[in-house]
């Protein structure tokens, strides 16, 4: 068995797979996940374990970044406002790369189709899978490594940390408002309710609109935002009929 072979199931899902990084395909709307790879270990890797892990991860650089913000040489303003600009700027990352990357048409070749399926269309097929509650750390700590790497060729230190620690804001608000979105089924306040919604309707109707995930902020900038009421039903409804379906079987 190695490393990075695949179960028979995946391949079964994958081979199935239209390459549309939309709703869920008829066979897969009665499950909940699939397993990826044969490999514990890998299997383990590309999952995730409690929603409070990317605290874990990236709190410490919050922390930093506003210990930096507080007493660098900066100034407070500046280190305050640097680190608000990091907010900022992880949203418009968080954006660019959902709608991008994310869902970019994958090709005609099984590499291409495999490579956005494992890379996001897994979440479309599998949007409640209970063991990728948040982004995993093989996805997370790369992409953190280079934004990093960015910031400090560009500004280097002291700018670079409270850029960052705001980014890592901006990071932690991402993962656990879609977090929300997915796994807590009756939000109670306005926000959570139109957060949840407005992700519905990217998943189950609209799926190149309504991009970001922590903010429609640069939805509304791009004109990429749905909000109609219909389409709201619509997406809820698909929304309650899949989970009833994934509950029920």
């Amino acid at each position: 068995m190695g490393l990075l072979s695949f179960t028979d199931d995946f391949n079964e899902v994958l081979d199935r797979w239209d390459g549309t990084v939309g709703a869920p395909s008829r066979e897969n709307r009665k499950r909940t996940s699939v397993r990826v790879y044969k490999n514990g270990f890998m299997e383990h890797v590309i999952g995730t374990s409690h929603p409070a892990m990317p605290g874990v991860w990236f709190g410490p650089f919050v922390a930093y970044g506003l210990y930096v913000a507080f007493t660098g040489p900066q100034g407070m303003g500046m280190g305050l406002g640097t680190f608000a600009v990091g907010i900022l700027a992880f949203s418009l990352l968080e954006y660019c790369l959902h709608r991008f990357p994310f869902h970019w048409p994958p090709g005609p070749t099984r590499a291409g189709r495999l490579r956005l399926f494992i890379m996001h269309g897994y979440h479309h097929q599998f949007p409640n899978d209970p063991r990728r509650l948040v982004a995993p750390p093989a996805l997370s700590w790369p992409i953190g490594a280079l934004v990093m790497l960015a910031y400090w060729l560009t500004l280097g230190a002291p700018h670079m940390w409270t850029l960052y620690g705001g980014t890592a804001v901006g990071y932690l608000a991402y993962d656990w408002i879609h977090y929300y979105t997915h796994h807590v089924r009756s939000p109670k306040t306005f926000i959570g309710k139109r957060l949840r919604r407005a992700h519905a309707v990217h998943h189950y109707q609209l799926f190149h609109l309504n991009m970001g995930i922590s903010s429609p902020l640069w939805d509304y900038v791009f004109r990429t935002f749905a909000w109609s009421d219909d389409t709201v039903k619509k997406a809820i409804a698909e929304t309650r009929r899949v989970e009833g379906m994934q509950t029920e079987s």
